[in-house]
């Protein structure tokens, strides 16, 4: 099969203005010389019928017939008309009319004719300048128009230049934007702030591999070093205790290992065709099975609130919610759910001592903590609210901390979209 050419969007352009304008200008052509001849013809016509007015009121009164005009005497009695005819004389084509007149002597017919070769040099005349002229129109488009969609396309070439340097190990590299609001300039601006996020992505993606691998080496230190030393010295060990530490590091580990797993998890899952689901019976199952031995849980939740999304993250996030609460409060947790303008509000509060202003962003990245001189058994790897914010975003929500006013401690608020069905009271959470 014969391989199709192509041509570029440059060439095809350049082509199909020319074809547009080659049949516009075939046709505007055709219709000027059509209308240049008529509009002669009818001009002649109208001068012959003047002349043959002009001889009927010469014959009728007696007077000498006007040039161009014969007299044939017909002997019959007819109307007056003038018909217009080609005939030809002396091998010349003529325009021809006649009309007939009564006079004393009898019906006379008037012959007027004229050549029609003026009309016919216009008319070859126009054709002959549309011939000569619409190849250079032609000629003159098409290169306009090559010439225009190169210069329209230059920026595009250049953003497929700049683009073609990027690699995943380099996306620093931005679109040049054209001047203007036109289609080049917003496909820069689009592709620029695609590479921003890309950008960004990229750097977490590598700082989140750099902390999980610390975070990581830190607990399998802590297993292998132990183990070591035992083994070395197995009479000094002190196997009980050793185990014993050994199954908290592992603990620990394992619970690192689930955290890095469900953040994988949620980068790839959506929410578009999750179920609906009873936020306030999840909120009481979750608080039910809750055991803090330490602090006092207490929870105040509104009737029936549903939200669209998955029942384990959701879990999760209130689960690391509290996990936060009870490492930090003093004698008390409360959680609260409500509604409020269409939107479910979940809050934890705890009596702790709070988070100073210029850490409340920060202790939602991922491993990041607030007091670096704090126990990594005790505080935790730093995933658990950085991994409950990235499951408030995944279903178009958020999670914040709030401010606490008088009553001291942390509060962190969580605002998802509720569902159809959802009732209660709107409070402050």
């Amino acid at each position: 099969m014969r391989e199709r050419i192509r041509l570029s969007v440059r060439a095809r352009t350049t082509i199909g203005a020319t074809v547009v304008v080659a049949v516009a200008t075939v046709a505007v052509g055709l219709g000027l010389v059509s209308y240049l001849d008529s509009k002669l013809t009818q001009e002649l016509d109208a001068a012959l019928d003047s002349r043959l007015q002009t001889a009927s009121r010469a014959v009728q009164g007696g007077k000498a017939l006007p040039a161009g005009v014969t007299v044939d005497i017909t002997g019959s009695e007819r109307r007056v008309q003038v018909r217009p005819a080609i005939a030809v004389e002396r091998g010349e084509p003529y325009r021809m009319a006649e009309t007939t007149v009564d006079t004393p002597k009898g019906t006379t017919t008037l012959v007027a004719s004229a050549s029609t070769e003026s009309v016919s040099r216009a008319t070859s005349a126009a054709t002959k300048a549309l011939l000569i002229g619409a190849p250079a129109l032609l000629a003159v488009v098409a290169a306009l128009t090559w010439f225009s969609t190169g210069r329209a396309l230059r920026p595009v070439d250049a953003i497929r230049s700049e683009f073609a340097r990027l690699s995943a190990h380099d996306l620093r590299g931005r679109m040049p934007v054209p001047g203007g609001d036109d289609a080049p300039a917003r496909l820069a601006v689009t592709l620029n702030e695609t590479l921003d996020r890309l950008d960004e992505s990229v750097r977490r993606q590598r700082q989140f591999v750099a902390d999980a691998s610390h975070e990581l080496r830190s607990p399998l230190a802590a297993v292998r070093t132990p183990l070591e030393v035992a083994q070395v010295h197995p009479e000094r060990a002190d196997w009980p205790k050793l185990a014993a530490g050994t199954l908290e590091d592992l603990d620990r580990l394992d619970r690192l290992v689930s955290d890095l797993l469900t953040l994988a998890r949620i980068d790839a899952d959506t929410v578009d065709e999750a179920a609906p689901l009873d936020l306030s019976a999840l909120v009481g199952q979750v608080v039910e099975r809750r055991a803090l031995p330490r602090v006092e849980l207490t929870a105040d939740v509104a009737g029936s609130v549903f939200v669209r999304g998955h029942r384990g993250h959701l879990g999760r996030l209130l689960t690391n919610l509290l996990d936060n609460a009870e490492r930090h409060a003093t004698t008390r947790v409360e959680v609260r759910l409500s509604t409020s303008d269409g939107k479910a509000m979940l809050g934890v509060r705890d009596d702790g001592p709070g988070v100073p202003e210029e850490y409340r962003e920060r202790i939602f990245e991922r491993f990041g903590r607030v007091d670096t001189a704090r126990g990594r058994g005790q505080g935790g790897a730093g995933l658990g609210l950085a991994l409950a914010r990235d499951i408030a975003t995944l279903h178009r929500g958020s999670l914040q901390l709030a401010d606490s006013g008088s009553a001291g401690g942390a509060r962190f608020v969580v605002v998802l979209p509720a569902e159809l069905g959802s009732s209660g009271p709107a409070r402050d959470t």
